[in-house]
Formats: C-alpha cells, structure tokens, sequence
C-alpha cells in the first residue's frame, strides 16, 4: 500500500508581490484516482435560509401530514406496507434508480441543524435497511446507501432522508474498488480496509473509534472534510445492533464537527460487501459540501464531472488533527 503524492508549485503576482502556492496532487491508495488539494484559505459561512425551510414544509412529501398518503409503495418485499421504527420510515423511491431503490425518511422534523441529528435517527433507519436487504432474492448485487443533506449537496428535497440503490450493476466507483480489493486481497492475503487500517492507526490521520468502528480521514479526499468510517463486522445486513450503533455514533460526532465549522450539508455513502465476497469490507464515506444559504455555491465543476478528479481546499491530516483532538467530547 503507498500512500502517493506529487506536488506542483504555482507562482502568483498579487499586489506586486510574488506569492508560490502549493498543490499536491494524491492518489488513493486503492483505486489511484487523483484528488487535488489547492491550498488557500476559504471563508465558510452560512446565509440565514429560514424563509426557505417554512416555504418548504408546505409542500413536503416526507412530513408526517403527507407521507402516508404520497410515498411510493414497493408492492413486492414490502408488499405495498410503510415500514416504520421509531422516526424513521422506509418505502420505494417514485423516481428509481435501480431494480431495488428506496428512500429512509430520518426524522419527524422537516429541517435538522446538524448538531441535532441523533445516534436514534440514524440507528432505526439501518435497523430498517437490514431488515429489506434480509428479504431480496439470491445473486451478485451491488448495495450503496447514501444521504445528500440540502440543495449545495444535490438533494432536492430538504427533509432529512437517506437513499437506498441496490442493482445489479454498479456504479463506475464501486467497481473500482470491487476489481480493486479483489487484486489487493489477492496479493496481501487479507482485505485493503483491515490493512489500510493496520497502517493508519495511530498515525496523523487517525480520528479515533467508536463501537466496533474506526474513523480516518482520506488521504486522497474526495470532497473537503472527507472521512472514512470502518467497520469491525464486514457485511451490512449482519452487523450487530453495537456495529450499527458504532456507525451512528461516528456519524453524529463528525456532523457536529462539521457545524462546529461553519459548515451545514453533506454527503454520504456506504458501499456495502454484502453480496461481493471476502476481500470486500463495508466502508462508509462522508464529506462536507458548501454550507447551504442564500449565496450558496457548487463546489463540484468541471474537473469532477469531466476528469474525475476532486478538488479541495483542505489537508486531511490537518482536519484529521482538529476532529481527533475534540472526539471524545462530541
């Protein structure tokens, strides 16, 4: 495993005078897509929205007052039926993506500061999962679930919920990382998220754990504040109600940290080893995105859409450094 980097420096005349600006360009260590770390301050700040979350609720197909008599049925596995628990309710999504996809409403509350997203609301809606992926049918398929948090993160819908896409296909990404950790696995004789964690634990991009789950920062990152989430249990469906809750919790510790930066949307990911053989491990994945507002901005252009190659503004090992020093107390 290399954890490889190169390293560009631009000059740049401003206000007469001669500034050098580092880039560094970084491959991940499993699949050697490049991410770009151009190094400059950036003011993160947040424009106040609140007209935008009253406008919202009025039209909202995930509150309570529409959601039985709006959601889309799946008239097979769930034999047409909403499945609830606690907050959180699963059902198909009206626009799918695959042969299998599914929308996870979190919460009752239409909008959630970051800071009040609870273990409980990510919790129940992977008991909910679980309990789906315990009924489909026999075969090789690829499972992702992820969550886009407000309009800079690309959802359309405020209401907090999480996307379920489980196909027979997969996505570019995850084929990579399949075809990948398969030679890894081959080569090393054990799987690339148990050696990876073998190499970092400890060192300067080690966050820290939770139950049954160690957290790091990417050293490739694929979007500003990227974090990896890694599992004790390998498959999803079995994971223990402790290993759900060890995701859960390292996910509301990072949400408050994100707040804690100004910051106030998200994605995340899960790609699932479930279905895909010993040298897959479940891994989770989530970064920041620009803060939703009235002056919001897209940080995804053309060179993710065209190249493939993110670009960010923010050095792992220095926000691996911040998050781990306050983890314990999140």
């Amino acid at each position: 495993m290399e954890f490889r980097k190169e390293v560009e420096v631009a000059k740049v005349l401003v206000g007469g005078k001669v500034e050098d600006s580092v880039v560094e360009i970084r491959y991940d260590p499993l699949t050697l897509q490049t991410s770009r770390i151009v190094k400059k301050s950036l003011s993160i700040k947040s424009e106040g929205f609140e007209e935008e979350i009253e406008n919202t609720k009025s039209w909202c197909p995930f509150c309570n007052e529409r959601i039985e008599e709006i959601a889309a049925r799946d008239p097979e596995i769930m034999r047409g039926e909403l499945w609830k628990k606690g907050e959180a309710i699963l059902f198909s999504n009206i626009v799918p993506y695959s042969r299998y996809s599914l929308v996870l409403r979190l919460s009752d509350q239409h909008f959630l500061n970051l800071s009040e997203f609870t273990e409980k609301h990510f919790f129940d809606g992977f008991k909910l999962i679980q309990d789906y992926l315990g009924k489909l049918p026999e075969g090789k398929l690829y499972i992702t679930i992820g969550m886009n948090y407000l309009k800079s993160a690309g959802s359309s819908i405020m209401h907090p919920h999480i996307q379920v896409v489980i196909s027979e296909s997969s996505t570019d990404y995850f084929a990579r990382m399949d075809w990948s950790s398969l030679e890894f696995m081959e080569s090393n004789g054990k799987d690339f998220w148990v050696a990876l964690l073998e190499k970092e634990r400890g060192g300067e991009r080690y966050i820290g754990s939770t139950e049954r789950t160690e957290w790091l920062a990417a050293f490739a990152p694929k979007g500003f504040f990227h974090f990896i989430g890694i599992p004790e249990e390998r498959t999803f469906v079995d994971m223990s109600d402790d290993q759900l809750k060890g995701f859960a919790s390292g996910i509301v510790k990072i949400l408050k940290y994100y707040e804690r930066k100004g910051l106030n949307a998200f994605n995340f990911a899960f790609f699932c080893a479930d279905r895909l053989g010993e040298h897959f491990r479940t891994n989770f994945h989530i970064v920041a995105r620009t803060p939703f507002g009235k002056f919001y901005w897209c940080d995804v252009f053309f060179s993710k859409v065209f190249h493939d190659e993110s670009v960010t503004f923010f050095v792992p090992e220095d926000y691996a450094r911040e998050l781990k020093d306050i983890w314990n107390s999140l």
